[in-house]
């Protein structure tokens, strides 16, 4: 027996250092496949000018402890250590700070008051595209986007029998996607003379985990001409897409290089979907700072809040994004879901007061009536309590009088009509007010109390914040009105920068059907939709639609899409009759 205890002893003590043994070697690859990591991209032109490491993130304000990394984890224990973080941090910024309550109920709520807001997108400072041009660009995004979707939700066989592409066409294709490595292909179209970069979205929860990884990290962008730097763009980009772009770049620069020698008239196109669509347009600010690939532009369609505002506005020349209706992504980022917050939860909280307030005002009142009816007999019988000044049913009430006024809603008061209900011509009157119930003494009795309450409501009238409808129309222009200026607000609660979808952006807007002149036909006229191109500050702010999310996905985009082109063909072909009878005549 003692000899079998020795032995299970001596077992584990041989496993404990084994398990110790494996684990000091594995963090001593890990360091030095860090350390190598670090030589090769500090000895990289790739990356000379996209901002400082991990641990040079001086002046970004951040308020996390540790610095966010921004490139793709080299080991198991970085990615665990990424991923735990990520779904922390989630939660808080999600059910951590909402609340059920509010999830549930005030989105709905605030949805129904706010409207739909599709129209801000055809507004006066928007451009509506038409015409012959507009009608060719569309019918090339439409046909990129259907690749894009056999890439990303058929296997790949399919998308090379769609795309009409061979295997020796592809130059190299990652199926699998980890954290922060998402799955792409690299073909080369001998049809259009084109190298095409298919980024495939968040589909699984590796990718999702990536597209969450929402911090801020710097990220710099070297403007090249004629061989030579000629402007360094500064800002801060979305941490997982960043990081997904600069491991995607390390993969594919070889096979460029070797292509662009070997097929010198072809361009290069990055295309991608929602998070694809990001990592695409960081990715060509990323290839674009070699010379070799000054002709790489980006086709980003739903593309995310991935990036800052003077980022966003230089790549208008080599990056389209398209967005469609209701698309919520584009506008979603850290500063615009906490205004969404705010105005979600003060919408909730008026709802149930002014619920509250209806169901119960006009009963608290009647009670209250008649309580001081009841007492006024009493006291005119009776001429002791009538000498007695100081027992006026005024104090007692006025005590009393909390338990009727609601709750204010995060210091937001309850309009209602201004009344007056008079108890009593001689002992107190109720005065419903804009914004409080107040209890008057008469006049002869207590001036001094009336004028005690006057000063108290118009204090705290000065000290409470402004009414909803001024905090509402102040969330949308926390960019500025101002379109020449940088526009990276940092808001009051936290110290995060507001994300834009990147360079030129147009918006596919379904409009209002025109009215109908013979409204007693019975006919209803079909949507019309419309595509403009839309300026930058719109995505500052996030609309609810009840379809928001249905709007996002790629088979809606190309419903609207080939409705559109029906209408542009539509146009294309009334105009050219009106030109040909006109050159009749």
């Amino acid at each position: 027996m003692p000899a079998a205890v020795a032995a299970a002893a001596v077992a584990a003590a041989s496993g404990g250092a084994l398990l110790l043994c494996l684990l000091l070697n594995c963090c001593t690859q890990s360091a030095s496949d860090a350390e190598r990591e670090r030589e090769e991209d500090e000895a990289s032109p790739l990356l000379s000018g996209s901002g400082p490491g991990p641990g040079r993130e001086a002046g970004s304000g951040s308020e996390e402890e540790e610095p966010w990394p921004d490139r793709a984890p080299l080991t198991c224990c970085e990615a665990t250590a990424v991923a735990a973080r990520t779904a922390r941090r989630t939660w808080e910024l999600t059910v951590g700070r909402w609340g059920l309550h509010g999830l549930a109920f005030g989105i709905k709520r605030h949805m129904k008051r706010q409207g739909n807001l599709q129209h801000e997108y055809s507004g006066n400072d928007c451009l509506q595209l038409k015409g012959h041009q507009t009608y060719t660009e569309v019918s090339s995004l439409l046909e990129y986007l259907k690749l894009c979707m056999f890439f990303s939700k058929k296997s790949f066989s399919a998308f090379l029998k769609f795309g009409g592409y061979k295997q020796d066409d592809i130059l190299i294709h990652k199926a699998r996607a980890r954290l922060m490595q998402p799955s792409f292909a690299l073909v080369c179209d001998q049809r259009t003379k084109c190298l095409l970069l298919f980024i495939r979205g968040a589909i699984s929860t590796k990718e999702r985990l990536t597209a969450a990884t929402a911090a801020e990290v710097p990220f710099h962008h070297i403007i090249l001409s004629e061989g030579k730097i000629s402007n360094v763009v500064l800002g801060h980009a979305h941490c997982g897409m960043l990081a997904g772009a600069r491991w995607i770049a390390k993969l594919i620069i070889p096979h460029l290089h070797n292509k662009m020698q070997e097929f010198s008239g072809y361009h290069i196109k990055v295309i991608g979907h929602s998070m694809g669509a990001g990592i695409g347009a960081i990715l060509t600010y990323i290839l674009r700072e070699h010379y070799e690939f000054l002709s790489c532009s980006c086709l980003a369609f739903a593309p995310p809040a991935c990036m800052t505002w003077e980022l966003a506005e230089s790549g208008k020349d080599f990056i389209t994004s398209l967005v469609n209706r209701n698309d919520v992504v584009p506008a979603f980022s850290k500063v615009s879901s906490e205004s969404l917050r705010s105005e979600v939860m003060v919408s909730s909280k008026l709802d149930d007061v002014q619920d509250h307030f209806h169901h119960g005002l006009f009963a608290s009142i009647s009670q209250r009536v008649a309580f001081i009816k009841s007492h006024m007999l009493s006291i005119s019988n009776s001429t002791g309590k009538i000498a007695d000044r100081g027992s006026s049913i005024s104090e007692p009430l006025l005590k009393d009088a909390a338990d009727t006024i609601p709750p204010t809603a995060n210091g937001h008061s309850v309009d209602c009509s201004q009344q007056q209900v008079v108890a009593s011509e001689e002992t107190v009157v109720l005065v419903v007010s804009n914004d409080h119930f107040t209890i008057v003494k008469p006049v002869d009795s207590g001036l001094a109390s009336q004028e005690g309450s006057d000063s108290n409501v118009a204090s705290d009238t000065q000290q409470s914040p402004p009414p909803t409808g001024e905090g509402e129309e102040e969330a949308p222009n926390q960019n500025g009105p101002e379109k020449d200026k940088q526009k990276e607000p940092v808001s009051a609660g936290c110290s995060s920068r507001q994300l834009f979808p990147p360079g030129r952006i147009i918006h596919m807007v379904a409009l209002p059907p025109p009215l109908d002149p013979n409204p007693g036909d019975g006919t209803s006229s079909c949507e019309i939709i419309g595509i403009y191109e839309t300026p930058r500050d719109l995505y500052g702010k996030i609309r609810l639609a009840p379809n928001m999310i249905k709007e996002h996905y790629m088979p809606s985009y190309i419903s609207t899409m080939e409705s559109l082109l029906e209408q542009l063909q539509k146009e294309d072909d009334d105009d050219t009759s009106v030109c040909t009878a006109s050159n009749d005549l």
